[in-house]
């Protein structure tokens, strides 16, 4: 789904006066209703034509297909999410549905405010998916080009994921051990010809790296490798131990390919870092849809898109390590803009962007700061002016970076300035931001609002 366009959405359900009412709700919280059909096999057609971003399906429904069995179908075919609509559901039909991975469910009769937070929950958790999904699907081909054998464990020690130079080095198919314990696979001996104990278990065992060279590698036809072995836990967002990856390298792939080494690790280490970010904000926000669900929903989405718009600038880049930072904000203040529906003749924007690329490791705090600042100037600042002027500067000052935000709007709040305490979790949350690249942040009011983040070089 394009970030500036309007949801799609396709209405299942074969109560007409249900059918109407819901579509005219649509329309209200402004989706696009792309039609309203009553029969699975229909649905199936117009979902075909139109491309839904997501479908609201009555479980109970008029034709062959009940609306569990046309899920199934939109899953496998197009890819479809859907959420079910129904009044009661027995145990044996919830369990049915749980398994056609619905994003929710609406219990009939609902009102606007709650089908709209079901919808934006949904599309925010779809949108997630697809973009992990994207992720893992360049990493594996990352993955999967290097000389290096790569193989993946979840925190049980078992086999979730093996490239083809590991297939090739361990002499096995990835998909005959899938699932299995790595212990089946992988075998070592010194070299003394002693067997080592299974190290990838150690790692799990401890929740410490292991790099060990000098081991010898045994295949399962006998022949045996030397190698250098380095396995890695790898942690969720909460610290929680989820897996290992490993690294079989050949004596002669150590030698000659150190920079692929570091370039995986990078990788590996800012996927996984950008994922527990995402995952954060999430969680920040959980706790807080009250009665101002709508906005808190909008706010958390439009953090998603600017990650996301990091990472499409990342792929589009033939130097992952460092981020074309004016390109960046033109793009994003052009997105916010839109959503804030601006008019750019009363409302101008004025870049000074002297440092025209900034290093990969900062550009997701440097984004998530920016949309915040921004956002924050559009919906608070400048949101009774008839007219205004919103700069961004990102200036060199010895080995120190400087980004500015202001606005000619009504300034921040006196005493969170003077208490240093920020009065909305946007606030609070380029503070944290700031800190985890060792920055410094000002706020400041100087006609209007002035946010200042002062951080070296060196991070």
């Amino acid at each position: 789904m394009d970030m500036l366009q309007k949801p799609k959405i396709l209405v299942v359900e074969d109560e007409i006066i249900v059918a109407v009412n819901l579509g005219q709700k649509l329309k209200k919280l402004g989706y696009e209703l792309v039609g309203i059909t009553s029969s699975g096999e229909e649905a199936i057609q117009k979902a075909e034509e139109n491309h839904p971003d997501l479908v609201l399906m009555d479980i109970n429904i008029e034709g062959n297909l009940d609306g569990i069995e046309t899920a199934e179908v939109l899953r496998n075919r197009f890819h479809t999410p859907v959420i079910y609509l129904t009044a009661y559901a027995d145990e044996s039909t919830l369990d049915r549905a749980k398994k056609t991975e619905p994003l929710g469910y609406i219990v009939k009769p609902f009102e606007s405010d709650q089908l709209r937070s079901s919808i934006e929950v949904a599309l925010y958790k779809n949108e997630i998916e697809q973009r992990s999904k994207q992720t893992e699907e360049k990493l594996k081909g990352a993955l999967d080009q290097l000389g290096a054998g790569i193989v993946t464990t979840d925190e049980n020690g078992l086999l979730l994921f093996m490239n083809p130079a590991a297939e090739k080095l361990i002499g096995c198919k990835y998909e005959d051990y899938l699932g299995k314990p790595i212990r089946q696979i992988l075998f070592f001996r010194n070299g003394s010809g002693n067997t080592i104990e299974n190290l990838v278990e150690e790692v799990l065992k401890s929740g410490l790296p292991k790099d060990n060279g000098n081991l010898f590698l045994i295949s399962k036809n006998g022949s045996s490798h030397e190698i250098q072995f380095q396995s890695s836990p790898i942690f969720s967002g909460e610290e929680k131990l989820t897996g290992t990856f490993n690294i079989l390298r050949t004596k002669e792939q150590h030698t000659n390919n150190a920079e692929k080494d570091t370039y995986l690790k990078e990788i590996h280490h800012r996927i996984k870092n950008n994922l527990t970010i995402i995952s954060s904000i999430f969680s920040l926000r959980s706790g807080q849809a009250t009665g101002e669900s709508n906005d808190v929903l909008r706010e958390s989405q439009n953090r998603l898109r600017a990650v996301a718009l990091l990472h499409e600038i990342l792929y589009e880049s033939k130097d992952l390590s460092l981020i074309s930072f004016e390109l960046y904000v033109k793009k994003l203040t052009d997105a916010l803009f839109q959503i804030y529906q601006v008019n750019r003749e009363k409302v101008r924007l004025e870049l000074n962007i002297q440092e025209g690329k900034v290093k990969a490791e900062i550009g997701m705090n440097l984004a998530l700061i920016i949309n915040e600042l921004i956002t924050n100037s559009l919906k608070h600042g400048l949101a009774n002016s008839e007219s205004g002027l919103i700069r961004v500067h990102f200036t060199k000052e010895n080995e120190i970076l400087i980004l500015e935000v202001s606005d000619s709007g009504n300034g921040l709040p006196e005493e969170s300035i003077r208490k240093r305490n920020p009065s909305s979790l946007g606030l609070s949350l380029v503070e944290s931001l700031a800190k985890q690249i060792g920055g410094k942040i000002d706020f400041i009011n100087q006609e209007g609002a002035c946010v200042q983040l002062r951080f070296p070089v060196s991070v």
